[in-house]
C-alpha cells in the first residue's frame, strides 16, 4: 500500500502498519498465499475495501486493480475464507480473561469496587440482510426492514469475545441468547461469580445483572431528568453508563466497515454472515494491534452514546420472578460456569440490591 498513513486508513480502514501486520499474520499463520498473480497484500486490500465502504462493488475493484471480475471474487474468497479461521481464535474470551479485574473499571471510582467482578457486557443489534425468498418474513423486525439479529458479548477493551451471527430478524434478544448459552458449546458463561451487563430487555439471571425496573435506565432519560434521586435510580445510572461499552463497539464496528449499513446487502444470506463474522475478527484485530486507532479513540470516549438504535426494552416482558431460586448448584456441571436458565434468580436481585447500597454509600455526585 503506497501513500500517507491517512490515505491508507482512509481507504482500508487501517494505518499502514496493522495492515502490513494484518497481511503478514494471514500469510504465515493461516496460509494466504500468492494466487492468479494477485499477492496476498493486494488481496487483503481489496477485501478491505469492500468491506470498508458500500460502494465498492466486485466491478469496481476489479477495474481499480486491473484485474478480471473472476480473480477478484477468488481472492475476495480466499481472504474471507482465512478471515474466518482468525475469527475462530480471536472471537473468544483470552485465557485469563475472567479471573482478572479489567483495568478500565479498577481506574475508574464510578465503577470499582461496585462492579469488580463485571467481565462485560451482552446484547444483541441488528444489520440489514437480503433473506432467503423461502423465509423472508421471518427477518423483518420491528421497523419492517429485513435484517438478522447478531448477538455479541464484549469486554470493557471493546473486543468481542463472543459472537453469534445469522439469526432472523424477527428473534427476540432474550430467546437468541437463552438458545445460544444452552446450544452453543463455545458459549463463554460467565464464572461462578462474575457476571454480564444487560439492558432491561433481558431478565436478570444467575450472571446476567440488569438494572431496576420501571424507572428511568437509558442515558438520554438521565440527560433529561437530571442527575439521580435516589439510590435505585443511582445504581440504574452507574450501570447503563458502563453497559454502553457495548453500544459504542457495535456504534465503532458499524461505522468502521460500512458495507453493514448497506440497507440491501448484494450477498446471499450464508456469504453475507461469514461478511459480517469476518468483520468483526477484523474489528478485533485493530483494538489488539493499534490501541491508538483513530475510530476506537473517539467511540472509546463518547461516554454519552446513546445506543445503536435497535435496542429491544421489554421490561414487562421480561420480570424478575421473586418465587425462582437463585441456587446454582448444577455449575459444576458447566465447569465452574454458570448456566443461562430463564427462570426466576434471587441471588443476582440479592447482588444488585448490595451494589445499590454501596453505591449509595460511597456515591460522587452529580453520577
Amino acid at each position: 500500500m503506497h501513500g500517507s498513513d491517512q490515505q491508507c486508513y482512509d481507504i482500508l480502514r487501517m494505518n499502514q502498519r496493522t495492515f502490513a501486520e494484518l497481511c503478514k499474520m494471514l500469510t504465515t499463520r493461516y496460509g494466504l498465499q500468492q494466487t492468479n498473480n494477485v499477492y496476498a497484500k493486494e488481496g487483503v486490500a481489496m477485501f478491505l475495501e469492500v468491506v470498508g465502504r458500500q460502494d465498492k462493488t466486485v466491478q469496481v475493484i476489479a477495474e481499480q486493480h486491473q484485474r478480471s471480475s473472476d480473480t477478484v471474487k477468488r481472492k475476495l474468497d480466499e481472504v474471507l475464507s482465512v478471515l474466518l479461521k482468525f475469527a475462530a481464535y480471536t472471537l473468544k474470551p483470552e485465557e485469563d480473561e475472567f479471573s482478572r479485574v479489567s483495568p478500565f473499571l479498577r481506574n475508574d471510582g464510578r465503577y470499582f469496587p461496585y462492579f469488580k467482578d463485571c467481565i462485560g457486557a451482552l446484547d444483541g443489534t441488528h444489520v440489514p440482510v437480503r433473506p432467503p425468498s423461502n423465509n423472508a418474513e421471518t427477518y423483518r423486525g420491528r421497523k419492517m426492514e429485513p435484517t438478522m439479529n447478531v448477538l455479541a458479548i464484549c469486554n470493557f477493551s471493546m473486543k468481542f469475545i463472543y459472537a453469534y451471527v445469522g439469526v432472523p430478524g424477527r428473534a427476540h434478544d432474550t430467546k437468541v441468547l437463552t438458545y445460544c448459552a444452552k446450544n452453543e458449546p463455545f458459549f463463554p458463561h460467565p464464572p461462578n461469580g462474575k457476571y454480564y451487563l444487560v439492558d432491561s430487555g433481558y431478565p436478570t439471571r444467575t450472571g446476567y445483572l440488569g438494572p431496576h425496573r420501571r424507572i428511568q435506565y437509558h442515558l438520554d432519560q438521565f440527560h433529561r431528568g437530571g442527575p439521580p434521586t435516589n439510590m435505585r435510580d443511582l445504581f440504574n445510572r452507574r450501570h447503563a453508563s458502563l453497559r454502553t461499552v457495548i453500544e459504542r463497539t457495535f456504534g465503532l464496528w458499524k461505522a468502521k466497515w460500512r458495507i453493514l449499513d448497506h440497507k440491501h446487502p448484494k450477498y446471499g444470506l450464508t456469504k453475507w454472515i461469514k461478511l459480517v463474522t469476518a468483520t468483526m475478527a477484523l474489528h478485533n484485530f485493530i483494538r489488539d494491534l493499534h490501541q491508538e486507532d483513530n475510530d476506537f479513540v473517539q467511540w472509546n470516549t463518547s461516554e454519552d452514546y446513546l445506543a445503536h438504535g435497535d435496542e429491544e426494552d421489554d421490561d414487562d416482558d421480561h420480570q424478575d420472578d421473586d418465587n425462582g431460586g437463585g441456587d446454582n448448584d448444577d455449575a459444576d456441571d458447566y465447569g465452574g460456569h454458570i448456566p443461562y436458565e430463564p427462570t426466576g434468580d434471587r441471588a443476582m436481585e440479592s447482588l444488585r440490591g448490595v451494589i445499590t447500597s454501596e453505591l449509595s454509600r460511597g456515591r460522587h455526585l452529580p453520577y
